[in-house]
């Protein structure tokens, strides 16, 4: 009996330490979002350079508006989106809600695009 309980006990810690050791997955969006606007919100927005950063849309809708955050993040929300949206109802509206995106001390940030940019000559 003694000798069945020393071994569960070695058995216990051996699988303790192999489930510590085990990778984390390091997750650009949370698995958990309960939406896609809820996903936009928790994605990462890391970054090194101007390049790692791109925009993704708020919602579904032209106007709501568009997110900085890292292209990893982005891919991963991609096909959330498809889901999600591919049959949202949205009114046929203008709206200037582009922005250009940046590294700004290792976090993406975006700004509004300038209302040049919107206009054809």
């Amino acid at each position: 009996m003694k000798q069945n309980l020393c071994i569960m006990i070695v058995a216990g810690l051996f699988f303790a330490g192999c489930a510590a050791n085990t990778p984390v997955k390091n997750t650009v969006v949370n698995p958990k979002a309960k939406n896609y606007t809820e996903a936009v919100e928790s994605a990462a927005k890391t970054c090194k350079v101007d390049a790692d950063c791109t925009s993704v849309k708020r919602g579904c809708c032209l106007c709501n508006g568009y997110a900085p955050v890292n292209k990893e993040a982005a891919a991963a929300l991609q096909p959330m989106w498809e889901k999600e949206c591919a049959m949202a109802a949205c009114t046929l509206q203008m709206c200037y809600v582009e922005i250009n995106t940046s590294c700004q001390n290792g976090v993406c940030v975006g700004t509004p695009k300038p209302m040049e940019d919107y206009m054809a000559y």
